[in-house]
């Protein structure tokens, strides 16, 4: 028997939704706008910087102004006299504007990666959810979503920061991981990045004479003990092209990824690719692409021997296998999304 208190929340967000409802202008009358719906705890991280990047490109198309907001104060200012959509970069946010009592059909929701255990409210009557490859499209699929609201959504590089060099490039860097490091070798971002394998692969790797890189945040802080032969490097993002083309290879071991974007700014660069198969890399005609999947259950041993192979035989991409890559990079370009995004809106 539900407890007195269910029925009050429920009244509650009904209340809520109306309230909103009565601030948001016309459908396909009023102001265009889209919004995200980031809180300041999390702000600061890639989602952010994914959104500024998208907004950029958003600025360009006269008709639909965006922005951000953090709570709900805020968001209730901003969506006033627009016809908005509002986009939840995440299952907190998504709880969060529900909560406040948000149109559901004023939502669009972005499923970033699968998360066991984590319950997803209310996605029938969202207006769209936007996945990153389509193992995702089809598991938002089996929750009873209408396809036609599931759109691929492989967020997202800019060309002008990320492409090919010229050939005569030396590339210094035979094997290149990119991603910052979080302390808590229990917590759950250990168990899906799979540092420890991380660390353990880049030592057999060495071992094979091959110089080993780590592009990203606070290796230094490592539980893990890092050989002293790997290069542990901390750039800023929009410096991170120049890193990738000095590398032969990228490689990515996580158990579960969406993407991650480092695999498109890899193959935007021209880096031969390997990776577990989860994520972008799933979505791949592999060996028309210069791509790689290695078995989750394959030792580093295993792993280390494949690379080796790998790098002895390929140099970097054929122009056949590059030109493989740009059909599916096209889409992700922030320029594609933005438009994507408008043309799901409206």
């Amino acid at each position: 028997m539900r407890s007195p208190f269910h029925f009050i929340d429920v009244a509650n967000r009904k209340l809520q939704m109306r309230r909103f409802r009565a601030l948001l202008g016309r459908q396909g009358h009023s102001p265009r706008c889209l919004l995200a719906y980031i809180p300041r705890l999390q702000q600061g991280w890639i989602l952010e910087f994914l959104w500024k990047d998208i907004c950029q490109e958003l600025e360009k198309i006269p008709e639909v102004t965006t922005g951000m907001v953090a709570d709900p104060q805020e968001l209730r200012a901003a969506v006033r006299g627009f016809d908005v959509f509002v986009v939840a970069l995440s299952v907190n946010d998504l709880n969060a504007l529900l909560d406040q009592g948000f149109p559901p059909e004023r939502i669009i929701f972005y499923q970033t990666h699968v998360r066991l255990g984590v319950e997803l409210l209310k996605l029938d009557l969202l207006h769209a959810v936007l996945v990153l490859n389509s193992f995702e499209r089809e598991l938002i699929a089996m929750r009873k979503v209408e396809r036609r609201r599931i759109h691929l959504f492989p967020a997202g590089y800019d060309p002008g920061l990320f492409a090919v060099p010229e050939s005569s490039r030396v590339r210094p860097i035979d094997v290149l991981f990119v991603g910052r490091y979080r302390r808590g070798k229990d917590g759950y971002y250990h168990k899906r990045k799979r540092y420890g394998f991380q660390v353990a692969l880049a030592q057999q790797l060495l071992n094979r004479g091959l110089s080993v890189t780590f592009l990203g945040q606070d290796w230094e802080a490592s539980e893990y003990p890092l050989d002293q032969r790997i290069t542990l490097l901390e750039r800023l993002h929009s410096d991170y092209g120049s890193i990738y083309q000095d590398s032969r290879m990228v490689c990515s071991v996580a158990g579960q990824e969406g993407g991650p974007v480092s695999f498109l700014e890899g193959l935007a660069c021209g880096c031969l690719m390997v990776s577990a198969p989860t994520g972008f890399i799933a979505d791949m005609h592999l060996a028309a692409a210069a791509c790689w999947t290695m078995p989750l259950l394959a030792s580093e041993a295993i792993w280390a021997e494949a690379i080796e192979g790998i790098l002895a035989s390929n140099s970097t991409p054929t122009p056949l296998q590059q030109a493989e890559r740009e059909h599916y990079l096209a889409a992700a370009r922030f320029s594609s999304l933005a438009k994507q995004l408008v043309d799901i809106g409206w």
